[in-house]
């Protein structure tokens, strides 16, 4: 644990030595995979990063921003670029946060937040930065999904849910703000998150190349210019750098608190025990919050059951029957009630009803 004396000199460097990064960085011509050694390094290695990409002709930039601390990072290095009117800064930033409608309370609204803020500075300080809140068309939602059409739960032989939710409504946004050629998407991702980001990240890497061409790492299209951030210096940033330059980044940094988690869905199936969701019903006042994870495991049990299934010819297990559908839709409703907070759409509840009455096969395939 730090010393207040620590955090006091770590405070006062925020405030003096970073600033020069954004005036005169350096330019790290070194492997994009290797971690920054510092704080102080991290931080000169993606304004570099940006300045370059920027001096490359991109000057538009997109970021995706999903409310946890690696794109909060991003997108605070991004707008600070702007709001500094730096000579090689882009013409614009467009911030585009994808809603599947599912994540975890606490992160929504921390996200929500944040997005408000740069809003509220953008009008008042005359900043070109946009933002942009996507979630999946309502015939694709995660409800309309399970209680319309009867999905099981994601898992991972069915891992149905991220393209439909997050990827696809993404896609559709980057496609109407990235027809300029001068657009550059940047994505938050980091080296050491998983072993299988890690796999396609140095991929990617060994593609582009090292050295100058290699400084903006490019990743599934988009560039990750905190790929070699530490998970301990992104954390420093968030409390110590960004309040000082005025960004709220208290709420991201107090709802993780010290726990080593990845926020998501409230709803995830594909973990086994969702970490995330016990932080938070783990602080103090969000046990209201049990029953959202009472609920996730009855989505579990009732997908697992095959009397709740309507079996296939071959003796598989297929869709949810519409009895437990409709049951799954009134527990739900009554969840929602219980916890005061909204956990389904009204917009959901039409279609799912909808499908119902189109549902000709009903319990037969």
């Amino acid at each position: 644990m730090r010393t207040p004396f620590v955090l006091q000199t770590a405070y006062n460097a925020a405030q003096t030595a970073f600033d020069e990064f954004f005036e005169n960085p350096g330019v790290f011509i070194a492997d994009t995979r290797a971690p920054g050694n510092s704080l102080e390094e991290s931080l000169e290695r993606s304004i570099s990063q940006l300045k370059l990409a920027v001096q490359k002709g991109t000057t538009h930039w997109v970021v995706t921003y999903s409310g946890g601390k690696d794109s909060t990072l991003l997108t605070v290095l991004a707008c600070e670029i702007i709001r500094r009117n730096l000579p090689w800064k882009p013409k614009s930033i467009d911030i585009v946060y994808s809603d599947t409608l599912q994540e975890i309370p606490a992160m929504h609204n921390t996200a929500l937040n944040f997005l408000s803020y740069i809003d509220l500075i953008s009008r008042e300080q005359g900043l070109p930065i946009h933002t942009h809140i996507t979630h999946p068309e309502w015939h694709q939602t995660f409800w309309f999904l399970i209680l319309g059409k009867g999905y099981p739960v994601p898992h991972r032989r069915f891992w149905w849910c991220t393209e439909r939710l997050k990827i696809n409504p993404v896609k559709k946004i980057l496609k109407s703000l990235t027809e300029q050629d001068n657009t550059a998407v940047l994505t938050g991702v980091r080296f050491g998150e998983s072993d299988r980001r890690d796999g396609k990240m140095k991929k990617a890497a060994s593609c582009v190349g090292e050295g100058e061409c290699g400084q903006v790492l490019e990743y599934q299209g988009a560039f990750a210019p905190i790929a070699h951030w530490k998970t301990c210096h992104v954390w420093d940033f968030l409390a110590l750098c960004a309040p000082v330059w005025g960004w709220p980044t208290d709420d991201v940094v107090n709802l993780y608190g010290d726990a080593p988690v990845r926020f998501g869905c409230w709803t995830c199936t594909l973990v086994e025990k969702d970490r995330a969701l016990e932080t938070v019903i783990m602080k103090k006042g969000n046990g209201y919050l049990q029953g959202l994870a009472r609920f996730r495991q009855r989505l579990l049990d009732v997908s697992a059951d095959r009397s709740m299934r309507v079996i296939r010819p071959n003796g598989v297990p297929g869709k949810l029957k519409i009895g437990v559908r409709r049951m799954l839709l009134d527990e739900l409703l009554s969840l929602q009630e219980e916890v005061g907070l909204q956990l389904i759409h009204s917009e959901e509840i039409k279609v799912i009803q909808e499908h119902w009455t189109k549902d000709e096969k009903g319990d037969s395939y």
